[in-house]
């Protein structure tokens, strides 16, 4: 038996955003978190979010940044929220045009190769 597609999608809870990925306390739909400012902390897949500063300077030991800072957010309301897990926020993507296969030249007889410089050091 095939899952239900919907099951595997992150549902919206109803009375809060997310949860501080520090101390596990909620955070509220549009209400001010911080996350790091550092990229491999503020990834979609990682998605590290904090309810207070606190919360945030208690990661620093465990991710061991070189310099790092709080930045301040406000988290989407509930519809935004919404529309974000459905998809509606991501910028549509157009597929990669495929390269043309470059043309290869064919060698004229007697044509000269690449000119090639050689540097004497003095010695």
């Amino acid at each position: 038996m095939m899952a239900d597609e919907t099951e595997s999608r992150p549902q919206a809870q109803p009375d809060f955003w997310r949860r501080c990925s520090s101390c596990k306390k909620p955070i509220a739909y549009a209400k001010l978190h911080w996350v790091c400012n550092v990229s491999t902390c503020n990834r979609k897949r990682t998605g590290l979010v904090f309810c207070e500063v606190s919360c945030w300077d208690a990661h620093l030991p465990l991710m061991n940044h070189r310099e790092a800072w709080a930045e301040e957010r406000k988290s989407p309301t509930h519809d935004e929220w919404e529309g974000e897990l459905r998809g509606e926020n991501k910028a549509a993507r157009k597929p990669r045009q495929k390269a043309e296969a470059p043309v290869q030249e064919t060698p004229v007889a007697g044509a000269a190769g690449p000119k090639v410089i050689l540097r004497r050091t003095p010695g």
